[in-house]
């Protein structure tokens, strides 16, 4: 009995310091563009191109352990101010292109509040394409290891390491970039794709649009109270069953 109740109370302190696995797939909301980029005030940012009346589907799983993944249709916000940072020949007339993101923000967002936000300051986004030009494929992508992330719960998940407050690491992100073009045609008919660059600033010079998708995981912890209930309602269970 003392061991099933020390595997018990392990089980229970794993699960308290247990993490989320994010996601979302570009078609979840599919009248829309998951990502559009135009400049603001002197500075080009991508963003979200999702209306608020077509909402997405937002993934929360278990770590990939048993259990089926929380969905929550929500709509889904961002805003992210690019730099450039460098080019790379990589041989037949492309380039890697490389930019950096500063003070991001993103969102998932309940018509009651907010699920998930993430913040994220020095993260990559990465565009092969012609020396002054994107093709139509690209990632955004950070991890805490070397760029500042950080996402906040609003909800409160045992089973699934979910615990309102802020993550504690590991955590990271990526986005996909497809069909990046610069028409904004819906239903998309190919036209206008991938962009052209100012050879100044290597950035677009015109309104881009762009389908994508979402990973992203992070580490909570509950709170030293929340641990203590869990702790505790381990050791009664046991109890009980003696």
């Amino acid at each position: 009995m003392l061991r099933t109740t020390l595997l018990t109370v392990a089980g229970l302190a794993a699960a308290a310091n247990a993490g989320g696995i994010f996601s979302f797939a570009s078609d979840f909301s599919d009248q829309s563009w998951t990502f559009r980029g135009e400049f603001h005030g002197g500075h080009f940012a991508m963003e979200d191109g999702v209306s608020d009346a077509d909402p997405m589907t937002l993934l929360i799983d278990d770590g990939n352990g048993g259990l089926d993944p929380l969905s929550y249709e929500v709509d889904f916000n961002m805003h992210a101010d690019v730099e450039y940072l460098s080019s790379t020949s990589i041989g037949g007339g492309k380039f890697v292109h490389t930019y950096e993101f500063e003070n991001a923000t993103a969102g998932w967002y309940l018509n009651s509040g907010p699920v998930l936000e993430m913040t994220f300051d020095g993260a990559i986004m990465t565009i092969v394409g012609s020396e002054f030009g994107w093709d139509s494929a690209g990632s955004m992508f950070g991890a805490d290891s070397w760029a500042d992330v950080q996402y906040t719960s609003y909800i409160d998940e045992p089973a699934y390491g979910m615990y309102v407050g802020d993550s504690v690491g590991p955590q990271d992100f990526a986005f996909t970039l497809t069909a990046l073009n610069t028409s904004g045609v819906l239903p998309y008919d190919f036209s206008s794709p991938g962009a052209a660059l100012d050879p100044q600033t290597m950035l677009p010079i015109d309104e881009i649009f762009a389908e994508g998708s979402y990973s992203g995981s992070a580490q909570f912890v509950p709170t030293p109270g929340t641990a203590s209930l869990l702790l505790g309602a381990g050791l009664l269970g046991c109890r009980r069953r003696r």
